[in-house]
């Protein structure tokens, strides 16, 4: 994932060179050595020698550099993430596989609410979260976010339809390109680590074509992917994002435009219902404690009945390298709130 640097960190430094190589690089030039020698032999299993070497550097790495880093204990993944390249072709470990039906959970309207935020924080980290860029914690609590395994994005006021109000410095139709270019950077640096955008309201802003066209040119120079949260069945957003080149995909289901646990558990059972359909399904929902209790119980069991979280962007992905005609019964089956 492309991640973007927190505007309050210095970037790393390296230390200064000293003489020969220290006392970790011996450490790890010898634990390599005797798994080399240990793979040598037929009978001894790769992936149990690889499961004791890097056991045994870990400890090495506390006993040489002190305490483990304070962020050590943040959760960084649901399931294992796979080694890393170079130890992979050592001892020929294979990443694992797995090919069932794919849930991206968007959880938007994070940053005002620091409680709630940090509650959807705890949810598990394969469940991506969209900060509003107004709030003044936002950049604070989005790094935190990222620091927990979360995939990041930001969540853009747009105009819509109605006469709602959809935040400070929204996008709004007709406005000249250096507006709408300062407007976007605004919103941009009020969020840590992105990857991606997602529309806040927007009925308006996203069914109109030519004020889309130059958000999508500057996402794509940015290398950020775009979620339609469909808010109108006019909306032209992810068309206009495809005909640029944004990697995109656009909303399934709404998990709680009804705020009661009856309806939202029904709401995930048609989330269920659409990605074993179609192979995924993207859900946006909101930080309600109905909803993030509904789904802090409900994640917990989704592995059982056949299902796993995964980041927007790999479903973006998937979507993108399949046929235009995409999952659409969601958008007919939920249509959007009035915004």
């Amino acid at each position: 994932m492309i991640k973007r640097w927190y505007p309050d960190e210095s970037p790393p430094t390296a230390p200064p060179r000293r003489g020969g190589p220290g006392p970790l690089a011996f450490a790890f030039a010898l634990m390599l050595g005797a798994a080399l020698a240990l793979t040598a032999d037929s009978h001894v299993d790769p992936r149990s020698t690889y499961a004791q070497v890097t056991k045994s550097l870990s400890k090495t790495l506390v006993t040489l550099n002190g305490p483990p880093d304070p962020y050590a204990s943040l959760r960084t993944g649901d399931w294992p993430r796979p080694p890393s390249t170079f130890i992979a072709a050592i001892f020929a470990v294979s990443p694992p596989v797995d090919n069932s039906p794919a849930i991206a959970v968007v959880i938007d309207d994070l940053g005002g609410n620091a409680a709630r935020t940090a509650q959807a924080i705890a949810l598990p980290a394969n469940v991506t979260l969209s900060f509003l860029p107004y709030p003044p914690r936002s950049r604070e609590l989005s790094r935190r976010a990222h620091l927990a395994g979360h995939e990041v994005i930001l969540h853009l006021p747009m105009q819509p339809s109605g006469a709602q109000n959809p935040g400070e410095r929204a996008l709004s139709t007709g406005l000249k390109p250096d507006d709408m270019q300062q407007r976007l950077g605004w919103a941009l640096s009020r969020v840590s680590d992105f990857d991606g955008v997602n529309n806040h309201m927007g009925s308006r802003f996203t069914a109109s074509r030519a004020d889309l066209v130059p958000i999508m040119r500057e996402l794509k120079t940015r290398g950020l992917f775009f979620l339609d949260s469909r808010t109108t069945a006019k909306t032209l957003a992810e068309t206009v994002a495809h005909e640029v080149g944004v990697l995109s995909g656009g909303r399934d289901v709404f998990i709680d435009a009804e705020r009661s646990a009856p309806a939202i558990a029904r709401q995930l059972f048609l989330i269920e219902d659409l990605a074993r359909k179609n192979g995924n399904v993207i859900a946006i929902g909101h930080p309600y404690p109905e909803t993030l209790k509904a789904l802090s119980t409900w994640s917990k069991t989704i592995k059982e009945r056949g299902f796993r979280l995964a980041p927007l962007r790999e479903v973006l992905i998937v979507r993108n390298s399949r046929a235009p005609a995409l999952v659409t019964a969601g958008l007919s089956l939920n249509p959007a709130p009035a915004p």
